[in-house]
């Protein structure tokens, strides 16, 4: 059984792409990955400079709010020993990402992908049933966990709760194979700050929004050499993405996965 744990970053307009990533975890090591979080928040709050409540992915790359005295040279520390926990835990990434011009410019005949946000989770759970599906005796089974957007999960419950027709041929569904097998129940909420996981999968998608904004669509570096910083982070989470023919397949001729992989930004669907 496994847990994925959602979040998602660039939905306030300010960005020309959402991003949302979903850390998938084993549940035979969430307990000692929620330990050892534990333990680093308890270090992140001895190196920020003010009260902190939770990881807050803009603030730490940016320099801003408890982070604001520290120096560049710590924050990026904190951040490559982050990225780098995600493979000493072994836990797996889904990525999404949606650009709003092209969701706007080209809306989809789907009333669920006409939405930046209903799009990308649905494609991370899509990407998760694709690939857990043949792990033997329902051991690919996995809870979908948000960050609490209530009129947005609400939505999102209520469609996994009856899966649309389109996302059949996402994952090849099998004749006798029930809709979206590999999903428990219906997507669960959470209060970022009480679940770690949500902060970490935050980071995570922070980064690789910012990837796609300097590498895709023209955005100027906020600081010299941003640019190799981000992407130096990206090569350590790159290793641990699902597999590129569950994410944004080339060879498909499910129009839906063919819709997904035309969204993806070029930097994004370049990754192993």
């Amino acid at each position: 059984m496994y847990f994925t744990y959602v979040d998602e970053t660039g939905i306030d307009g300010k960005s020309p792409v959402l991003v949302m990533v979903g850390i998938v975890v084993d549940a035979t090591r969430l307990r000692l990955t929620q330990e050892e979080f534990g333990e680093i928040a308890k270090n992140l709050t001895a190196t920020a400079s003010g009260a902190f409540r939770e990881l807050k992915a803009n603030d730490l790359l940016r320099g801003n709010g408890a982070w604001n005295r520290v120096p560049a040279s710590e924050r990026i520390a904190v951040t490559q020993a982050l990225c780098e926990w995600l493979g000493e835990r072994r836990h797996k990434l889904a990525l999404a990402a949606i650009p709003h011009a092209a969701i706007l410019g080209t809306p989809p005949g789907t009333a669920e992908l006409r939405d930046a946000w209903q799009a990308a989770a649905w494609h991370i759970a899509l990407q998760v049933q694709r690939s857990h599906q043949k792990k033997p005796g329902g051991k690919g089974r996995t809870v979908l966990v948000f960050d609490d957007n209530q009129r947005q999960l609400a939505a999102l419950v209520e469609s996994m709760f009856a899966p649309p027709a389109w996302t059949d041929g996402y994952y090849e569904r099998a004749r006798k194979q029930r809709q979206m097998d590999q999903i428990v129940d219906t997507p669960f909420a959470v209060r970022s700050h009480h679940v770690g996981l949500v902060q970490v999968a935050d980071l995570y998608a922070t980064i690789f929004r910012r990837y796609a904004e300097v590498s895709d669509f023209d955005e100027p570096e906020r600081y010299e050499g941003e640019r190799d910083e981000i992407a130096g982070y990206v090569a350590l989470l790159e290793p641990h993405l699902l597999p590129r023919a569950s994410r944004w397949t080339r060879q498909s001729s499910d129009p839906c996965a063919r819709w997904y992989t035309a969204m993806a930004p070029a930097s994004l669907a370049a990754l192993g």
